[in-house]
């Protein structure tokens, strides 16, 4: 794919809360550990990925929108177009970035319960002093994955300018056999 990275990562869990504070002190703790190291051109790009009733909803909304443009697609976006959507809103492709530029937004389809959340989450990072980009490019090709997700990102990094990235995956757990079990984390 034209990309040439080794992945070397160390990440934060943290299990048992859906707390949109929570979601604040990881993001935090992330800020805190790439200032540790140096880092100053950076930028913390969030957005929220509702719910599996939120993203149904929405990927309906996205498939009729990116339908009408998928023979301009890349040819990865074209199959990723029915059975994961969202992904093409993250193509690295600049033919497909300018296709989505003006595609509907996730953040328009969030529930209520969703939405507050999203809100706490800001108003939280803001009170901690932490910059934010909303980026509704942010998103995340796993079902598990639920309202949070963020990436830190350099400006110096060019198209694989994530150094950073997670999210609320509430999901997981349950998914792997256990019991339902909030969580977010980071690598």
């Amino acid at each position: 794919a034209g990309r040439y990275r080794e992945f070397h990562q160390f990440g934060t869990e943290v299990f048992g809360s859906s707390d949109p504070k929570m979601d604040a002190e990881v993001i935090s703790l992330a800020v805190s550990l790439i200032r540790a190291v140096g880092l100053k051109h950076y930028s913390v790009h969030l957005n929220s990925i509702g719910c599996p009733t939120c993203r149904n909803r929405y990927n309906e909304t996205l498939k009729e929108f990116l339908r009408e443009r998928k023979e301009m697609l890349c040819h990865t976006c074209q199959e990723r177009l029915e059975r994961n959507p969202m992904r093409v809103l993250d193509c690295k492709s600049p033919e497909c970035q300018k296709l989505v530029e003006d595609a509907p937004v996730l953040r328009d389809f969030l529930c209520e319960e969703c939405r507050e959340h999203f809100q706490a989450l800001q108003e939280t990072l803001r009170e901690m002093g932490i910059d934010f980009v909303l980026n509704d490019k942010v998103v995340r090709g796993l079902d598990y994955y639920t309202k949070t997700v963020f990436e830190i990102k350099s400006e110096h990094l060019g198209a694989q300018s994530t150094i950073c990235g997670g999210g609320r995956y509430d999901g997981l757990v349950e998914q792997l056999g256990g019991k339902p079990t909030p969580a977010i984390g980071f690598a």
